[in-house]
This record gives structure tokens, sequence and C-alpha cells, in this order.
């Protein structure tokens, strides 16, 4: 299985193998941490020999053992039998002799001779005392060695031997990499929501994952059962629990399995002992939030909770129930479920609820699964029910929302299922699922004011969708349905109605002038907007290339109130990153981003094709495409065809748009004709972005009559539904299929349509399409521009060897020209020249990995000077380099200054332009 996350703890390893000085590294985790899985992870991707020890626990009571197997896995006989000279004549000697053995023993290594070789030491903690004492002496005193020791333990006593070593501990996985491990280990139709649930529970441990998971019924994994919480313990859960409150008093003990009977309770019970719950913090097993504390390990917490036996538990829950009535009815609430006759499901449900809106979603979802365990599914529960996932919904909790959602039937009142669907239907868009709305064939009751209102409500909701996924005439039908009941539509639904007419109209490129929108978007009309209002016009007005109208209108959502639901917060963050995106200001898109992600729920974060998208441009700016392509192909994978088509374009037409960019275009044209299929009844050559990409793949491959066949399509689409960004890509296309004779002249208005205010990274584009086709000078000159533009773009430019010069042949005598003859004409108009003959692929300049100004500087440098410009290349600070490369920052400097010296960089930015 692949490893899922650790790709910084491998990185670090990886790096550490390849630089050129000996070095050490202890890697500390808890057990069940993975840390096997990095060391196998690291060992297939260093460029050194690899010698990996795993230890045997059993061997630990034999002196030096530990040692015999070291020199013995170096494979080389001068070692063995040095170690077994050396260890034969000190064995039974005295202690003292140790500094002795310890200096032959470096000095044997030294005399080897070995090539870089890394050793990995799996749980060095489990051999015996001496060995590790003298590994531990051996690896602070590399140098000479030719060796790279990195051991993984599972703590680190700072008495120990090890402590003075560089280390590197494994923290949990962030929630979204345990879901993402969740998903990989579990049958294809497991619930999302219940491995989620999972995920959360077993701390980001993949161990205790994996034996959760093994423990888990088939119709608990599908969602049809309910989840007993806390999870029961593993083996592994046990070891940790008990290393945690290895040092822990009775009393803090007796309290802290109290707290372990309830998710979350306020501390201002007379139950609790104030000074033990703030000895508990300061030992870091509670949490203490305002007035509410909780065990802070769902581990200790399951080893607690279960740990403890029944009768005593269920005596301890009616105690902490009477206790709590006054002071904290939820965790009452929770109580009383295990102590009462007959469960009250409905009143644990409402406290859920609370714990969802007060932000304590780990405790919604235990009351939740307690009150499905126990309930009778009655309307009244599903009602409750339906309430808690409303809340987790708004708190953009997707994967939980839909899974307590799938638990509720169909309600007899028409009023509580348009609820209902309502919330169905906003799972399902937020979730990239196709939005079908099959429920809307049923016609409302007219005569019942309150239900078709209702219902019309539901129809607007769906129709916003459609219009949000480019399905206009499905759109503009279910608008002309609500329409009879405009006037008595509550004021936000109402405002979401005009709202989506707006977002029809930028789709089909017919977007009213900004002084015609809300009296010329003026502050107090928009701040009387909705929140799903304002999103959905600035989404139409980046939609139409108006781009600081839209961050205006972004920032309205973002500022108004600190009131707003979490779903429009975080749908205004990512909406705003993709409208930074569309402009081609990838500092302010990559900032934005930042800000989405580092305040946004994980549960569908690389599953979601725009939050995948959001992430893949990320990495694309960073100058990572092959991270970038890896979120793209996760995404497609778990794509179906019930999904948004125009997410499944976009996310096509992106993966194109990388592949191009690494001069990959047999591998780019496909997924570039795919996003075209997809996308070809969409006549708006401005939401989807491809057509551009499409025709300088067909050029790069030389099927240049399909590239003049696809600009005259680009042309006639950007005539009917005219921007500024298809003026600029079409004036490039015709640049690129120009004929011998008109091609000057193309070239040179597509140069010279670029205005200051334009895309810099469309300009990047142009010039770097334009210098692959070029010689000589030019070629330098363009391709040394197109750099200039894509960095001011703030796109980072990865390090990649130069690609040799290519031109465009010139067309054979006897090729047929456009009509007019003219290029210049013929870019006025449209019409791409005709001709037969077809294009030598040339190296891509499309973006930075490839500019032809590139100079072979590489062979000049050192392994650790091009080791710093790599990172320099990708964006790293000096201190950041000097982090990941086990350097101080002087060095980092030092090293700069000759790298600038050696190439005749005069900057940072000179140095990148130069390497190309």
């Amino acid at each position: 299985m692949e490893l899922t996350g650790r790709r910084t703890e491998v990185g670090r390893i990886t790096t550490l193998a390849a630089l050129p000085r000996e070095s050490a590294l202890v890697v500390v985790g808890d057990p069940g941490s993975g840390r096997t899985s990095v060391l196998d992870a690291a060992s297939s991707r260093v460029p050194v020999p690899v010698v990996r020890i795993g230890v045997n626990g059993t061997e630990s009571r034999w002196p030096l053992s530990g040692v015999t197997t070291l020199f013995g896995a170096l494979d080389d006989p001068r070692a063995a039998a040095h170690v077994t000279r050396i260890l034969g004549s000190v064995r039974d000697a005295e202690p003292s002799r140790a500094v002795v053995v310890a200096h032959d023993l470096l000095a044997t290594l030294r005399t080897l001779r070995l090539p870089p070789t890394l050793v990995l030491i799996d749980d060095l903690d489990r051999m015996d005392p001496a060995s590790q004492t003298l590994i531990a002496f051996l690896a602070g005193r590399l140098a000479g060695t030719s060796l790279r020791i990195v051991a993984t333990v599972s703590s680190l006593p700072s008495s120990g031997p090890l402590a003075a070593l560089p280390s590197m501990r494994l923290e949990a996985l962030p929630a979204d990499e345990a879901l993402l491990l969740a998903r990989s280990m579990a049958a294809d139709d497991a619930n999302d929501g219940v491995l989620a649930v999972v995920a959360e529970q077993t701390a980001g441990n993949p161990g205790v994952l994996r034996e959760q998971l093994g423990m888990l019924r088939r119709e608990q994994l599908l969602g049809s059962e309910p989840l007993v919480l806390p999870l029961r313990p593993t083996p592994t859960i046990a070891r940790i629990a008990a290393s945690a409150v290895a040092g822990v008093g009775s009393r803090d003990l007796e309290v802290l399995s109290r707290l372990a009977l309830v998710p979350v309770t306020r501390a201002g019970g007379p139950e609790w002992d104030r000074d033990v719950v703030e000895d508990l913090a300061a030992l870091g097993l509670v949490t203490v939030r305002g007035p509410s504390i909780a065990v802070r390990s769902p581990l200790v917490r399951s080893w607690l909770h279960w740990g403890m036996p029944t009768r005593d538990r269920r005596a301890a829950h009616a105690e902490l129930a009477a206790s709590a009535d006054r002071s904290d009815p939820h965790a009452a609430a929770w109580h009383r479920s295990f102590t009462a006759d007959e469960p009250d499901a409905v009143a644990l449900l409402h406290a859920a609820r609370a714990y969802a809106a007060e932000g304590e979603p780990g405790a919604a979802v235990t009351l939740t699964e307690r009150a499905l365990h126990v309930g009778t599914h009655s309307e009244s529960e599903h009602l409750a029910l339906l309430a808690v996932a409303e809340v987790l919904l708004a708190r953009r909790l997707l994967g939980y929302a839909a899974r307590y959602l799938a638990a509720i039937e169909p309600f007899a009142s028409r009023l509580d299922d348009v609820r209902r669907l309502r919330l169905h239907h906003s799972v399902q868009y937020l979730s990239g699922e196709a939005v079908e709305g099959d429920e809307l064939l049923v016609p409302e009751d007219a005569a019942d004011a309150a239900e078709a209102t209702a219902v019309a409500g539901l129809v607007v909701m769906v129709a916003s969708f459609r219009a949000e996924a480019w399905e206009l005439d499905q759109a503009r039908a279910l608008l002309q349905r609500a329409e009879p009941y405009e006037r008595d539509l509550p004021a936000p639904t109402a405002q979401v109605l005009q709202a989506a007419r707006t977002m029809v109209a930028a789709v089909a490129a017919s977007l009213p002038p900004d002084q015609d929108l809300h009296d010329g978007l003026a502050t107090p009309a928009l701040l009387a907007l909705s929140e799903p209002a304002l999103l959905m016009l600035a989404h139409a007005l980046s939609l139409s290339d108006r781009h600081r109208s839209a961050q205006r209108v972004f920032a309205l959502v973002l500022t108004r109130s600190t009131q707003t639901a979490p779903v429009w917060i975080e749908a205004a963050r990512y909406l705003s990153a993709e409208n930074e995106v569309r402009s081609g200001d990838f500092r302010l898109a990559r900032r934005a981003i930042d800000v989405w992600e580092s305040g946004s729920s994980v549960v569908e974060r690389l599953r979601e094709p725009s939050r995948a998208i959001a992430i893949a441009w990320r990495s694309f700016i960073q100058g990572r495409p092959q991270a970038s392509l890896d979120v793209l192909d996760r995404c497609l994978a778990v794509r179906s065809t019930s999904g948004l088509w125009g997410a499944t374009a976009k996310l096509h037409a992106f993966r194109g748009r990388v592949l191009l960019s690494e001069d990959r275009p047999a591998e780019a044209v496909t997924a570039l004709e795919t996003a075209d299929a997809i996308g070809r009844t969409l006549r708006n050559p401005t939401i989807l972005r491809h057509l551009g990409d499409l025709v300088e793949t067909y050029v790069r491959l030389g099927r240049i009559d399909e590239a003049r066949s696809t600009t005259a399509r680009l042309a006639a689409d950007h005539r009917a539904h005219p921007s500024r960004w298809g003026a600029l890509v079409l004036a490039r296309s015709l640049a690129l299929v120009a004929d011998e004779d008109t091609r000057e002249a193309a070239r040179h208005r597509a140069l010279v349509l670029f205005e200051p205010t334009d895309s810099q990274y469309e300009r990047g584009r142009t010039l770097a399409a334009l210098a692959a086709t070029s010689t000589g000078p030019d070629r330098a000159r363009l391709g040394a521009t197109a750099a200039a533009a894509f960095e001011a773009a703030g796109l980072r430019r990865p390090l990649v060897a130069p690609h040799d010069e290519a031109a465009m042949p010139p067309l054979g005598p006897g090729v047929p020209h456009g009509a007019d003859g003219d290029g210049v004409r013929a870019a006025q108009s449209g019409v791409a020249p005709v001709g037969t003959a077809r294009i030598v692929a040339a190296p891509s300049l499309t973006t930075p990995g490839s500019a032809p100004d590139a100079v072979p500087v590489l062979p000049l440098l050192t392994a650790e000077e091009q080791a710093v410009v790599q990172k320099v290349t990708e964006g790293y600070r000096n201190r950041e380099i000097a982090s990941s490369l086990y350097m101080s920052q002087r060095t980092v400097e030092l090293r700069l200054t000759q790298i600038y010296r050696k190439v005749g960089a005069r900057s940072r930015s000179h140095l990148v332009a130069l390497l190309g």
C-alpha cells in the first residue's frame, strides 16, 4: 500500500541521504504511527545504497548484539572480521573500555571506504543498551565513514544516549490524510461519514486506524448501523494510553477516568475538582476551552472508558447525570442514556445539535451515534436528526451531514420534506455530485401558500446549483417555474433567484455591465444581500473577467459579520482564490488558497473537484507540477458519471495544462480532448479555458490541421461571447497556426495586444509559446521576457535542464493562405489561415519549467550548492533552506554568494531566470 501522508518526513530522510556529508537522524513515533512505513518509503526514493536493519527484540539481552548486526549488514567481509576481533577482545572487559571500543569501531568504519550508504535501523530502542550507546556514539561522529544513519524509536528520553542526535517526531496524521488513509484501507462502498468518524476517533494513528476498521461490522462500515463511541480499545491503543498516563497520580487518574465517560462537559460542575483538572491540563491529558473540558486524546478516552467495569461505569453515569442536571444539561442527556430504561433519543439529538453549533463536532457525532443506537426511528427523532445535519452542513462537515441525512426517511409533511430535500441537494452539490432534483417534478399545491412558497424556494436553490454547474437550459427552466411565486418569496430566496439569473447571464457571456448591477455595485445595496446571493454575484463577476469587482464582493462576505455561517465563509475563501487564479495574480492566489485551506473542513478536501483544483493550482504555482498531477489524478479516480460534468471537465482541462507545461504533449492532448468532449456544449470559451491549450498542444504534436480547426472554433466562440481573455488567447493561437507569409504580423499582434493591466501569466504563456517556435536571438529574448512575466505573475520555477533550440519550419510552397492573405486582418476577423503542412514538435515553453535562455551551469556547482539552488527555485527562504538541508543560515548565505559568483547571477530572481 502506498504511504499516505508523511511527505515532509520522508523528504527529510531523502534529503539527508542525498547530502554530500554524513549525518544521522532519530525518528520518534508512538506505536502505530508508521515508523516502519516511513523507512520503507524513504528507502525506495534515495539515490544511494540502503542497508535496512530490523531489530529482534529477543536479542536485547545479549550485549553488543546490535553492533554485530549493524556491521554484518554492511555486507563487507572486512567489517565482519574487524568487529568480531574488537568485540571478542572486550565483550567481558570493564565498562570503562567502552570508549576504546567505540573509537576502534569508528576507525574501522573509516578504513573500509564504503560508498555513500544510508543505514535504516527500525526500533533502535529495542536493541541491547550497550549497542544503543555505541551506535549513538558512532552516529554523532560519522565524518569520513560515508554512512548516513536513520533510526526509529518509540520514545527519546532526555537522559538516553540518543538524546544528543538530531531528531524528528512523527506527529499524528492531519485529519484529511487520516481520512485518505481510511479510504484506502476500507472497502470501496464504505460510508464516507463513517470513515470520517473512525479517522477522528483514532487520532491520526495509522496502526490504530487499521485495527479499528478491522473490528467494525460491514453494516457499520456501510452506515446502516450506528457506531459505538468511544471505539473499543485495541492493543496499540492500550500501549499508547498506558504510556500517556504512566506518571499520573491515583486521584488525578480517578478524575480522568470519570472525564472519559463523557465526550465533553462543563468544568463548573461540583463533580470536577478544578485543581485536578488544571493539573491534568498541564500534563496535556485534558483540554480546557472556556467552560468546557474533555479528555484530549480519543485513544486515552477509549482505554479509560472501556477499562472501567460495566457496573462501575453505569453507577458513575448515574452520579454524573444527577450532578449535571443543572450545570450541564447536554452532558446530563448523555449520561441518562446509559441509565434510563427508555433513553430519550430526541434529548440526545437536541444536545448534539447544540454541540455542533458550539463548534464541538466530535461531541455532536458521539451523541448522534448514541441516539441512533438507542432510538426508535420515529418521525420526531428524524426531525431532530435533520436539525443536527443542518448545523453540520452549515459548519461545512459534509461527510457527517450526508451520513445522518441518509438515515432520515421522507416526511409525511411536504414542508418538512422540503427541508430534507434542501439539505440533500446542498450536500450533493457541495460534494461535487450532480443535482438531479427529480422530486421537483411533483407539482406543488398552489392553494397552500406555505407549501407553494417552500417548494418555490427549493426550485430556486436547485436552479442556482444548475447555473453554477453551467447547465443553463435546466437552470432557466427552473427559474421560469419559480417566477409566479417571486413576489411571495422571502427576501433571501428572492435574492438567490436574482443571483441565479446573474450566474446564467455570466456563463452565457451576457452579464450586464457593473453599473447596471445593484446600483452600480454600491456597498449599501450589496450589504442588503444574503451571503449566498453575494457569492453567486461575485462568482458571476469572476467568470466575466471582472476580477477587481469580484474581489470587492468576496471581501464583503468575509468581513461583514462574525455570525456568517462557516459554509459561506469557506465558499467565499475558495471562490476568492479561484478568482485570483483566473486573474493570473498567483501571489494573491497562493495566499488565498492558504487562507482557505487553513480554515476549511478537511473531510472532503481531496475528493471534491473544486478543492482538488485549488490544491493542484497551489502545487503548480509553487513549481511542483507532479504534486499537482497527483492531486488531480486522485480526484479523477473517484469521479463517476453522477458527478458534475463541468467540474470533471475542469479537472481534465487543468490536467492537460499541467502536462503541457511539463513538455508532455502526447499525454496533454488526451486530457484536453476529454475536457473538450465533456464541455463541447459550452460555447463561452472563457469558462473552461481549454481551447488555447488544445491549439498549442496540437501545434507541439505537429497536428497543424487540427490546431487550425480548433482555432477557428475558438474564433467563432469568441465572436459570439467576447472577453479580454478570449482576445489574448485567440491572438496567441492565430500566431501559432499562421503560415509563413502572415506569421510575423500575427506574432506581432499577439505581443502588442497585451496591456499593463492584463494577466502576466497569459503574457508569459504567449511569449514562451512564440519563443518555442523561434530561433537565435529571438528565442533567447522571448524566453527571457517570458521568464520575467512568469516571475511577475508569482509563478515559481522548478529547476530543470535547458532544452535545445527548435524552430518552426516554414510551410512549403503552394500552401494556400487565408482568404485575405493578411495576418493582421485574419487575426482581427478571427479566421485562421489555412494550410496543410505539419509543424515539427518543439520543446515546450508554455511555463517557466523550460525557459529557452537557461544556461547549463549546474555542472559548475557542487552537490551541496545544487541542493541549495533546488530549494531557491522552489521558493524557500534562507532560513527554510538551512532547516531542510541541516546547515546554518550563515552557511546558506555563503553558498549563495559562491553560486552567484560561479553563474554570474546578480540576485535571487536573476539566478532563477538563468537556471530556467
